[in-house]
């Protein structure tokens, strides 16, 4: 037998996580087989249909007096959503071939370079030009920031259309965050020709296409509207024919940050918006509504193809970890941690869990992952936070290879680096240096020496921040829940570690997946428990010692069973959230999760008092503190809504009397897993309590009571204060005489 050097781990290990962004290695010898390796999954919804629709629209294009309308196409997104690997896509589809970024380069503006004077020749009649990166800006915009860019590019576009020569047809990458540039530039536009006006009109409506279009030279029409259930694709047409020029536009926009990639892409057979028809019709978002368990299956997802070509049997035992000589499978590979990661992932409901487990850290990091995200999160799944020798000069692999020939030998500090590798390991760092003691590692090569500098140590965190803190707050060793008695159970088998080793009870646990288990676990127990018993007998610092490598081994096993058998903290939050989101797509009744958030923002009283001017806007008893200016709201003015508006989820509070046809929205309040878990803490009243929320969900709770008191509402609420003594009194319309107001007591007197 031999070590062999697996390709893909190469691979994982430049697309990582590291210090909070794609790990940066050095260049070093790449294989044609690690050249060749490009995971990507499906496109976001709509890209592919906005492809196929546009190739059969200028496949054919042939030059005519009065032609159709040319069809534009919008790429809209965050950085990280795909944007580039989709426009890549649209180009190859017409035969035009976007460059590649080159290693420290920006990306190319433009294709051609010769834009803005000549677009490119797709077919004889018909040029195109390519935005590819909006951000980069052009020589002749605006200022010294030079912003208004991608206006002038879409200016120069319309511009084209007057002119004698062939069409033009823009397509863009937008990044959101350059439209709210863009718009800000639109305000001081004095020129009114029809090419700035369509440029104006299409910018403002990328920013914001639920909007009403404004007034405008060229006629603007929204002919798909995003919607709650469709935000990810809307259509936009101008008509400038009435200008001079034989084309008007349409423009297609798809936005690829508003849906989750753990949830089904919307439609059916890969297709989610309907050409065949005009208008054309997106299809609806439809999530799960639950969990893997009770709902259905993840790997069917963006996300689960991506995780299924990650773990695929032919980039590990299949080939990648085989010797190319002799084809035998590597030496490491029953103590590799990187290829027992990929063999749980091969496993569908072990995947499954885990791909939950992501969509939890979604809802509790109130954020969605971007390609981007994901990929990074998942090679940080699957080999874990790069050692500081592999950004230099040692590949994974040889990392792998040295430390499991150790181990074999007997090395105590080496099982224990394999160990801190596994997946659940990699899944939730531990980032709260209180909640370990404070000791120094050995210099003689021990377990303990890993635990203290990794589980103690404070470092540079490994992903995005956001995600550090959920995936924490989901960290199935901080649960404090039974689990349906098992938690007790697993405790249970640390304590007795010393007697039977715990990779050995766990696989008698119901529900068990040989996948969830490898050499490695085996390996760690025949070393962890000796090394408590011989440092129990070296005094106070020896007993802290192993207190703490105890402490240790029953944090991976918890996180083991939980990420295995599905148990995360606050799982039934998770699956009320859910559930509720599917509920309010689809328009049916809700349930728990609103009970509960009306308790928490609305009492369930008749009349409830809220103090205005103190830091705090927090519901008052019946009885006023001395020298307080107070409200008083009744419950009847009010109702409170749960709106999902594709993967978002909010509580709207709205006026009960309807004006108009439309009940007005008071406040809204985005709803995330904190929320959601302080809302359920409230179904059978208020609790009068934020203890579990944290200072930044309390805060969305305050503006949205603050939003009660304010604007046109505060205008017909009841006016109330009390004086030194604490008599509460009202302010009230007079019945008579020319006072604009009279003052009487909360006791019926007057003043």
């Amino acid at each position: 037998m031999a070590y062999s050097t697996n390709p893909l781990v190469g691979y994982l290990l430049r697309h990582s996580y590291g210090q909070g962004g794609t790990v940066a290695v050095p260049d070093r010898e790449v294989t044609a087989s690690a050249r060749s390796l490009h995971v990507r999954g499906r496109l976001p919804a709509g890209v592919q249909d906005v492809l196929d629709r546009l190739v059969d629209v200028y496949a054919g294009w042939a030059p005519s007096p009065s032609g159709p309308p040319l069809e534009w196409c919008f790429l809209v997104g965050g950085p990280g959503n795909g944007k580039s690997e989709a426009l890549r896509d649209l180009a190859g589809a017409l035969q035009v071939e976007l460059p590649l970024r080159s290693s420290g380069q920006p990306a190319p503006r433009t294709v051609p370079p010769t834009w803005p004077l000549q677009g490119a020749t797709i077919v004889p009649g018909l040029d195109i030009a390519f935005v590819n990166d909006a951000s980069v800006p052009r020589q002749d915009a605006y200022g010294d920031r030079r912003t208004g860019s991608l206006f002038l590019d879409l200016r120069d576009g319309v511009h084209h259309l007057f002119k004698p020569g062939p069409a033009l047809v823009v397509f863009a990458n937008v990044n959101r965050g350059i439209l709210v540039e863009e718009c800000r530039v639109l305000d001081n536009l004095t020129r009114a020709e029809p090419a700035t006006q369509a440029a104006a009109a299409i910018i403002r409506w990328l920013a914001d296409p639920r909007a009403a279009p404004g007034e405008s030279l060229v006629p603007v029409q929204t002919t798909v509207p995003l919607t709650a259930a469709s935000p990810y694709y809307g259509q936009l047409a101008i008509s400038v024919t009435d200008q001079g020029v034989t084309h008007d536009i349409i423009v297609h926009a798809v936005f690829l940050d508003t849906l989750s990639l753990l949830e089904p892409t919307p439609g059916h057979d890969g297709r989610s918006v309907n050409f065949s028809v005009l208008p054309a019709i997106p299809a609806p978002y439809e999530p799960l509504g639950g969990l893997s368990d009770d709902a259905g299956s993840r790997s069917g997802t963006i996300a689960g193809g991506i995780t299924g070509q990650l773990a695929d049997a032919t980039h590990w035992d299949g080939a990648g970890c085989r010797e190319n000589g002799s084809g035998s499978l590597c030496e490491a590979y029953d103590l590799c941690p990187f290829a027992q990661n990929a063999r749980w992932l091969r496993e569908q409901q072990l995947r499954d869990r885990f791909l939950d487990a992501l969509r939890a850290a979604e809802l509790a990091g109130g954020r969605r992952f971007t390609y981007r995200d994901l990929l990074g999160h998942l090679a940080l799944a699957i080999i874990g936070t790069p050692a500081q020798s592999w950004l230099t000069d040692e590949h994974p692999c040889r990392w792998a290879e040295r430390t499991v020939r150790e181990a074999r030998n007997g090395n105590a500090q080496s099982v224990a680096e394999l160990a801190s590798h596994r997946i659940y390991a990699n899944l939730f760092p531990i980032t709260d240096p209180a909640a370990w003691p404070k000791r120094r590692p050995l210099a003689e090569p021990r377990a303990y020496r890993v635990v203290a500098s990794t589980m103690r140590a404070v470092h540079d965190a490994p992903r995005v921040r956001v995600f550090e803190q959920a995936f924490n707050l989901i960290d199935p060793a901080r649960d404090t829940d039974s689990w349906g008695g098992l938690r007790p159970t697993i405790l249970d088998i640390i304590e007795a570690m010393d007697v039977a080793p715990p990779a050995d009870e766990i696989r008698s646990v119901e529900g068990w997946s040989d996948a969830a288990s490898s050499e490695v676990e085996r390996r760690l127990d025949a070393v962890v428990p000796g090394e408590v018993t011989a440092d129990l007998g070296r005094g106070r610092e020896g007993t802290g010692r192993a207190e703490l490598l105890r402490k240790w081994r029953a944090v991976l096993l918890l996180r083991q069973a939980g990420l295995a058998l599905g148990w995360l903290p606050y799982k039934s939050v998770v699956q009320s959230w859910l559930n509720e989101h599917q509920a309010a797509l689809c328009n049916r009744p809700s349930g728990a999760l609103r009970l509960g958030l009306n308790n928490l923002v609305l009492p369930s009283q008749a009349e409830f008092i809220l103090a205005p001017f103190r830091p705090r806007t927090m519901e008052l008893g019946r009885s006023l503190p001395a020298n307080c200016v107070a409200v008083s709201l009744l419950a009847r003015d009010l109702r409170l809504e749960l709106v999902a508006d594709g993967d978002t989820l909010s509580a709207e509070l709205r006026l009960a009397a309807v004006q108009g046809g439309t009940a007005e929205t008071v406040a809204k309040l985005p709803i995330d897993l904190r929320i959601a878990r302080e809302a359920l803490l409230n179904i059978d009243g208020p609790s009068g309590s934020f203890t579990e929320i944290g200072e930044a969900a309390f805060a969305r709770i305050e503006r949205a009571r603050a939003a009660l008191i304010s604007g046109r509402y505060l205008a017909s609420v009841r006016l109330l204060f009390s004086d030194a003594a604490g008599q509460a009194w009202e302010v009230v319309p007079p019945t008579s005489g020319v006072s604009p107001f009279r003052v009487q007591s909360r006791s019926g007197g007057r003043r």
